[in-house]
């Protein structure tokens, strides 16, 4: 059960990708909501992070994320996320992306004590500025995390109200973990 709650934290918040015209230096708040649902186990829970990319050439960022989340039974999960992207144009408004991550996950139950466990990340996407306002993106993350491989899809949007705030939302799906996220950004050069 452990290994499932904390697979939830790993998939419930994953950094979300670009704002007007495709930049990779933001602050990032964000609010999600998760549900795990198999034959053993079904929980729900809820929570807020902060996030932030920053582009240190024109085709690389390092990119970082805390998260926290309260799932059904008193069960309190956060987790860490630092990564190495790279980002290459393929056309005008469409960049390729990878990244190679490290993640920590802590679940504390309260009086049931505490697990903690690392893993790495790596994953692909594409990233589309479709007008000025409105980015669409989308991925796949594979996650190594107690020796265990598991893949997951993310896409979502990006509107941008002002030329530096942009809102959106993102779905992230796993075979049994099922992820919505509302995402509100501060883009800066």
């Amino acid at each position: 059960m452990i290994r499932s709650v904390l697979l939830i934290a790993l998939f419930a918040f994953s950094a979300t990708a670009g704002a007007q015209g495709i930049g990779y230096n933001y602050l990032q708040g964000s609010y999600g909501t998760a549900s795990f649902d198999d034959s053993v186990i079904d929980v729900d829970g809820d929570g807020f992070g902060i996030s932030g990319s920053y582009g240190f050439s024109d085709n690389f960022h390092v990119s970082a994320e805390y998260q926290t989340l309260g799932m059904d039974f008193g069960v309190d999960l956060n987790v860490l996320e630092a990564a190495f992207g790279y980002h290459t144009s393929l056309s005008e408004n469409l960049d390729f992306t990878a990244q190679l991550g490290f993640l920590n996950a802590e679940v504390d139950a309260g009086v049931g004590g505490s697990v903690e466990d690392d893993g790495l990340l790596a994953g692909i996407g594409l990233r589309a500025a479709m007008t000025d306002k409105v980015e669409l993106y989308g991925g796949l993350d594979y996650i190594d995390f107690d020796s265990e491989g598991e893949t997951r899809f993310n896409a979502g949007f990006l509107f941008g109200i002002t030329d530096t705030i942009t809102a959106g939302a993102e779905a992230s799906i796993w075979e049994d973990i099922n992820v919505y996220q509302l995402n509100v950004r501060f883009d800066f050069e």
